[in-house]
């Protein structure tokens, strides 16, 4: 088929289903752009002439994207200093399957919306409500610019849009035929990417019409944790090992028996918080933080390195780069009927595949096993029996913890649909009013069938038959050691979960603008507009995953929740001064909308910003503007399920270890001891140490949830260069803003150390050390082991954060003779503080400058990127620079140690690209990213893999080449 025909059959297919781009949302032009006459600018509905942004916006090229040799948009929007890295392919755990969000300011993917040409794009995912946009849905080969509005916009665009607004400007008026290619590989020769793409479009009707169609395919390979030295190790402890261990709780053996069996100080207390068993079935004492291990004989690559204590090393197992393939179509047409009526049409789709894999299935805690002394596999180990039958009660079934090496990992496999079709309509009204108004359905689908879950039912079913199980399966159920599990034990056992998640959103919207009237300084401006949106979100679990039957991924229980906004906005555009001494130009905007919801009624957001333009070389602009957030569907509805919060080292009960000095040995030890002994009497005791790096915890929704509100503030000051007919300097332009963002009635849950903590009097919250405090009623104790358990994190409007600081952008040009150019592109932002007060019972913190163990909580004071390009003929050399500054743990900014709690120092990354045009048609690129082969900072109490993979290069040296050709 010759290239002619499928150009004209990919038109003739874009026309005749009618999905198509009518792309004729907001397009920011630079003033220079004399040719354009009327213009919408990102952050208003107001088109004017030769229009400027009254509130700071960071443009990002189409060129800039590709340059930077990174297959995923979402890989290069995290090196922005105005982005603080959310979840992305780096996450394994928690992870979004392969989602990637946007989170501007650190306040959360939930208040930062995403906008294709300037309308909402599709949601997906139930953890974020429905409503959270995935970037990588949105067609890269397409993308003309990011603009970045990080002051707010929630008048403009509607509720979610309280940090500000990411918006993606597609092409428009695309002709002819485009690929691309790409290829990334790390200098391990791991973590291959692979993305290629086609475009092919045309006019049609005189030229009047456009139609658009791309395709587009990625696939990403999979990079295990083992595969890197700094991810190999485990940070947190776990009781669950693959031979399997037994917590003693109160009903311990006798020292003399303990004596007996094991070598050492293995006696003293009580058997040094546990035993293990090795391969054979024999047992060890597992230790503890100052007493070493005895008679262990497994595998040494089992025990954990962290760690002086017997842990296992289950981090190989996981998956530190997420595997990962997508297919993405888009499609558009857009047609100039008459000036009155120019329909366009927008569709476009995108099916993706992702693995989600943790370590094998641990049974600990609240989801471990007892098994009675009468087991025959019990009966079998006489070093076990002599144990059991030393203890107070000596019938008594004992506590078994275990992790399911032998079932193998626990796979998510996540297949996501998400498709949204647009239709609707621009033209003239009359004078020069004109409307736009479309119609938009959207729908997310995604599929997850989760493999490694243990069934614990039927586990402890085996456990407690008489015959050990083999009447039910073959050889029965023995976990004692590394005896072998049947494959008919081993399915029966097993769990294979299949769940189902469905979002679908309708959006109806129109927009009309135009000029009012004449004033000595020129026209005012007004928009008005109304819009209808409808989110309903549906989760449908395996039932296997019902709270009490399975252990693995999280307990489940089926959730659906509806949303609907009626929205009527306006905007006014005000010229007040014009042609005066210092005065080239003042002008004032103002905005306003109402929004109605069906769970929080009714709601105004409203803004107003001044723009003054002193001179050709000055412009100075400030705004101020209120905003609302409602509550997603998830922070609703969410029905209370299980968690498994990150606690490592973090108990106030540890006898030792750094966090001990503060609490069992601080000050008030004695107080402590008490608290700790009248909650469990295994946490009271002489050599407790918590028996994982996880809390057991409890989430979920809230029905009363309020409206979070936030006032925003900005003022900037932007410069260009008054020195025209200099060569070395009229290329010079510098903008600085100065933002501020206060946001109320914050929705969140609470950390797991913080609630078990302040029960513990942190910051003053249980001065008498009452059990009874609120704080010690939001948790239980396991009475087997002294574990946190039953920890309770529901949504809840939390007092305020309180974030701000200053943004730069420099970008500067020059030639250099006949010898070609050179330019440097710097964006910078400064964090004055990032105050957050976690309930109104508690003082505030600030946390700016700091890093943390949840993702988004990375908030360096001072990050920036510096582009350096030269460019002679064809050729284009681009360097990049970034900088991160150095954090302290988020966690010593409220009364935590910094022993254990550590920081990281200042970080630095060099990239290094080339671009060549070999034709006017055709183009090579190749580079290598983090040339210095910079490793990730690592730190406790960590994100994932002892470190932030978010913000930090967790591949290493990596290279890319790739291939464009257009015609």
């Amino acid at each position: 088929m010759t290239c002619n025909k499928v150009i004209q059959r990919a038109v003739r297919r874009a026309l005749l289903t009618g999905i198509a781009a009518g792309l004729a949302g907001p397009v920011v032009v630079h003033a220079q752009d004399q040719q354009i006459h009327e213009v919408v600018v990102t952050g208003s509905r107001i088109a004017k002439r030769d229009a400027i942004a009254d509130t700071p916006i960071l443009t990002i090229d189409q060129e800039i994207l590709a340059d930077s040799g990174r297959n995923t948009v979402d890989h290069y929007l995290n090196t922005l200093p105005q982005i603080s890295p959310s979840f992305g392919s780096q996450s394994n755990n928690p992870s979004q399957n392969g989602r990637a969000h946007i989170d501007l300011r650190g306040l959360g993917i939930n208040r930062n919306l995403v906008l294709i040409n300037g309308r909402r794009g599709m949601g997906s995912g139930i953890q974020s409500g429905g409503g959270v946009v995935d970037v990588n849905t949105i067609p890269a080969a397409l993308i003309e610019r990011v603009e970045l509005i990080t002051g707010g916009a929630a008048a403009t665009y509607g509720p979610d849009a309280i940090a500000g607004v990411t918006n993606f400007i597609l092409k428009k008026n695309f002709d002819g035929f485009a690929v691309n290619s790409r290829y990334n590989i790390t200098e391990e020769n791991d973590g291959q990417e692979w993305g290629a793409d086609a475009t092919f479009g045309g006019q049609f009707a005189d030229g009047r019409g456009n139609a658009v169609f791309n395709i587009s395919y990625f696939k990403r390979d999979p990079i295990y944790k083992g595969a890197r030295e700094f991810a190999r190790h485990a940070s947190n402890t776990t009781v669950a090992f693959p031979n399997g261990s037994w917590t003693t709780g109160v009903n311990t053996p006798s020292a003399a028996a303990i004596g007996q069996q094991f070598s050492g100080p293995c006696a003293a207390n009580g058997g040094l918080g546990g035993f293990g068993f090795n391969p054979d079935g024999s047992m060890f004492c597992t230790g503890n933080a100052t007493l070493p291990i005895v008679d262990y004989t497994g595998p040494a690559e089992h025990k954990a390195q962290a760690f002086p204590h017997f842990s296992f090393e289950f981090e190989p197992d996981n998956i530190l780069v997420l595997p990962m393939e997508r297919w993405s179509l888009y499609s558009s047409f857009d047609l100039e009927m008459n000036e009155h009526f120019k329909p366009y049409a927008t569709a476009q789709f995108t099916n993706y595949n992702a693995l989600q894999q943790l370590a094998p299935t641990p049974a600990n805690g609240t989801t471990g096993f007892t098994i009675p002394v009468t087991n025959p596999f019990v009966q079998a180990n006489p070093q076990l029996m002599a144990l059991l039958a030393s203890r107070d009660n000596p019938n008594a079934p004992f506590a078994f913890n275990k992790r399911f090496n032998a079932l193998g990992g626990r796979t998510g496999y996540n297949t996501h649909d998400v498709w949204q079709f647009t239709l609707g309509t621009t033209g003239d009204i009359v004078g020069s009013w004109q409307y736009d108004v479309y119609a938009s359905y959207g729908r997310s689908v995604q599929n997850e069938a989760q493999g490694g879950n243990v069934r614990l039912d039927r586990t402890q079913a085996l456990l407690n038959a008489p015959d050990g199980g083999a009447s039910v399966c073959a050889g029965g159920l023995n976990l004692i050691g590394a005896a072998p599990i049947s494959p008919e034990c081993a399915a029966y056992i097993s769990l294979e979960a299949k769940n189902l998640t469905t979002i679908e959103q309708h959006i109806i919207e129109g927009v009309a603008n135009g000029a009012l009237f004449n004033l000595p300084a020129g026209e005012v401006r007004a928009a008005i507009g109304a819009s209808y949106r409808d989110l309903m979100a549906d989760f449908r679990p395996d039932s296997g995953l019902q709270p009490g039957i399975v252990a693995g991924f999280n307990q489940q229980l089926p959730m659906n929740g509806q949303l609907n906004f009626t929205d009527v906005f306006g905007e006014l555009s005000i010229p007040l001064l014009s042609g005066l001494p210092y005065m080239e130009s003042l002008s004032l905007t103002l905005g306003a909308r109402t929004t109605d919801s069906n769970v929080t009624g009714s709601d105004e957001t409203w803004k107003s910003t001044l723009d003054w333009t002193i001179n050709p070389w000055v412009r100075m602009r400030t705004g101020f503007q209120h905003a609302v957030r409602s509550p997603n569907i998830n922070e609703l509805y969410a029905p209370e399920t299980n968690n498994f919060p990150t606690f490592t080292n973090q108990d106030p009960c540890n006898t030792s270890g750094p966090i001990a000095a503060l609490y069992r040995n601080g000050p008030n030890a004695a107080q402590v001891r008490a608290l700790c002994a009248a909650q469990s009497a295994v946490a009271g005791g002489a050599a407790y140490v918590q028996p994982a790096g996880q809390a057991n915890g409890l989430v979920g929704g809230t029905a009363n949830l309020t409206p979070e509100k936030a006032e925003s503030f900005t003022f900037g000051v932007v410069l260009n260069s008054p020195w025209n007919s200099s060569p070395a300097l009229e290329r010079l332009s510098l903008s600085i803003d100065y933002w501020s963002i206060d946001l109320k009635d914050v929705i969140l849950p609470l950390e797991a150390a913080t609630i078990v903590q302040r029960c513990f009097n942190l910051n003053g919250a249980n001065p008498t050390y009452d059990i009874n405090n609120q704080w010690c009623q939001m948790f239980n104790r396991d009475a087997g082991n002294g574990g946190v358990i039953e920890l309770e994190q529901f949504s809840a409007n939390q007092a305020f954060i309180n974030t701000s600081g200053i943004d730069l952008s420099l970008n500067w040009g020059l030639g250099l003779g006949g010898f070609g150019e050179l330019g440097f592109m710097l964006v910078g932002t400064w964090l004055e503080k990032y105050e957050q007060q976690t309930d109104q019972a508690s003082p505030s913190f600030d946390f700016g400058g700091t890093i943390g163990a949840l993702t988004g909580q990375s908030l360096p004071e001072w990050r920036g990127t510096l582009v350096t390009s030269y460019s002679y003929d064809n050729l284009n050399v681009q360097a990049t620079t970034r900088y991160i500054g150095s954090m302290d743990h988020r966690n010593t900014r409220n009364g935590g140690s910094p022993i254990s709690n550590t920081g990281v120092p200042s970080t630095w990354y060099v990239d290094l690209s080339g671009r060549y045009e070999l034709t006017e048609a055709v183009r090579l690129r190749l580079g290598v990213t983090n040339l210095t082969n910079q490793l990730p900072r690592l730190y406790v109490p960590n994100v994932q893999s002892n470190t932030d993979p978010g913000l930090y290069d967790v591949l290493g040296r990596s290279y890319f080449v790739g291939f464009e050709m257009r015609m």
